[in-house]
């Protein structure tokens, strides 16, 4: 795998496998054609958005990085993009290219197996590894079952104005059949998580009744900790159980 590869697929939302058919062209009325501007054509997508996974046989406007010479072409590359302007067509912004040949061994890979896209595998090594790191910044891990759930406290208990940013804070009630890590016993535990759908708490796990899985806790602080000894607010902050084994091996 080129050392790269990992942090390409991170920074980029859209990879494709691409031939130039020209440069200084443009198929996008809002991307001016210049000497950074290359028309591809698309071979095969190797990781996207649902909304552009099929893209393979149409044309593309590339802005060419300013950090890397231009193809030229009849080139084939691997195109590592983000989104510009999409409408009568798609012009994107290249953030990186490799080779094609070096990213071949991963087309033939999908080929052979059930992944869905050639850098699939890729991005469940990624989304491992986040999750690992973002197990050893939380202050415990477990396995546990819901089992009850109620408001922290009624929004307009004390009379003020509550605000449509508000968290609405929520305890849920988990019972620990697992602590991977942390200063928590195995027996039921009350966590706190902001159940308000607002842009600012909408990413945050909703525990749900009966909803089994692995928790990473946080230590809540000042008044909030008169509610609950840990919270949760980070969209990784639940994980299915099954990840409890990745994350196990990833330690070991």
């Amino acid at each position: 795998m080129p050392e790269d590869l990992s942090e390409l697929v991170r920074k980029a939302p859209l990879s494709f496998l691409g031939t130039v058919v020209r440069l200084g062209d443009s198929r996008v009325a809002s991307v001016p054609a210049d000497d950074r501007t290359a028309v591809v054509r698309v071979a095969e997508v190797l990781h996207a958005p649902d909304a552009f996974k099929r893209l393979g046989g149409s044309e593309v406007t590339v802005r060419l990085s300013d950090d890397l010479d231009p193809p030229a072409v009849g080139d084939a590359a691997a195109f590592f993009t983000d989104g510009t302007a999409y409408g009568e067509g798609l012009a994107v912004q290249e953030v990186g290219r490799l080779p094609a040949e070096a990213v071949q061994p991963h087309v033939s890979r999908a080929a052979r197996t059930a992944d869905a896209m050639p850098f699939s595998a890729v991005e469940r090594d990624l989304r491992d590894t986040d999750m690992v790191a973002h197990a050893d910044e939380a202050d415990a891990v477990v396995v546990g079952v819901v089992v009850g759930l109620r408001q922290a406290a009624s929004p307009t208990a004390s009379g003020e104005r509550v605000s449509e940013h508000a968290p609405d804070w929520w305890l849920a009630l988990l019972d620990v059949a697992h602590v991977e890590q942390g200063a928590v016993a195995p027996g039921q535990l009350t966590v706190l998580y902001p159940n308000s759908r607002d842009f600012r708490w909408y990413d945050a796990p909703k525990p749900q009744a009966s909803q089994q899985g692995m928790w990473f806790l946080h230590a809540t602080e000042g008044a909030l900790a008169e509610w609950a000894p840990f919270q949760i607010l980070h969209p990784e902050d639940y994980q299915p159980e099954q990840n409890l084994e990745t994350l196990q091996a990833a330690r070991r």
